[in-house]
Order: structure tokens, then sequence, then C-alpha cells
């Protein structure tokens, strides 16, 4: 089963253990941790509109993303899963990636 990684920022919040630096827990709030953790979401997104992909597809990519990023995934594992289900089992996202 899946581990929760410790960067995770709201698993850092609820949590403390030895791998978090508590300093950095107090002088950032929790939103800008997030912010800071899914950046290589952001600079995926930013970089695939560049390239054309139509925005409906690149929404669902990244929100689904998020959800995963939420459930304890890193931004990389993330974008991984969302790219085998397009690949694979998900017929919705096949569908919005070919729209036009």
């Amino acid at each position: 089963m899946y581990q929760h990684p410790n960067q995770n920022p709201y698993f850092q919040h609820q949590q403390a253990d030895q791998y978090v630096n508590p300093y950095y827990r107090e002088t950032k709030s929790l939103p800008d941790q997030w912010v800071e953790y899914i950046q290589p979401l952001v600079t995926r997104a930013l970089s695939e509109v560049e390239e054309g992909i139509n925005l409906t597809h690149l929404f669902q990519e990244f929100i689904l993303s998020g959800v995963l990023v939420g459930q304890g995934f890193t931004p990389e594992q993330a974008i991984e899963q969302v790219e085998t289900w397009e690949k694979g089992e998900s017929k919705l996202l096949q569908a919005s990636k070919a729209m036009k």
C-alpha cells in the first residue's frame, strides 16, 4: 500500500516527526507550504498550455493530480498516475485529450 511522504504539507502539519523541520512549519503557513509543494504541477501545467493542449483536458489532468497529492502522492507520482490512466483505463481522459 502507498505510504504518505513526509514532504506532504498536510501530513507535516498533522504529525510532527523527526524528518520535519519545526522551524519551517512555524515560519510558513500551511497554504504557503502547499503552494510550494505543488509547484511542479503548476510548472508542468504551464508548459502544457504552451504546447497547445486543450484546456478541458489540462484542467482534468491537473485537478486529478491535485486530488492525488491530497491523498498523499508526491506531485511527480500524481502526474505519473494520471498519465497512466490517460493511456489505459480512462476513456474520458483519452477523449478530452483528442478534443480540439
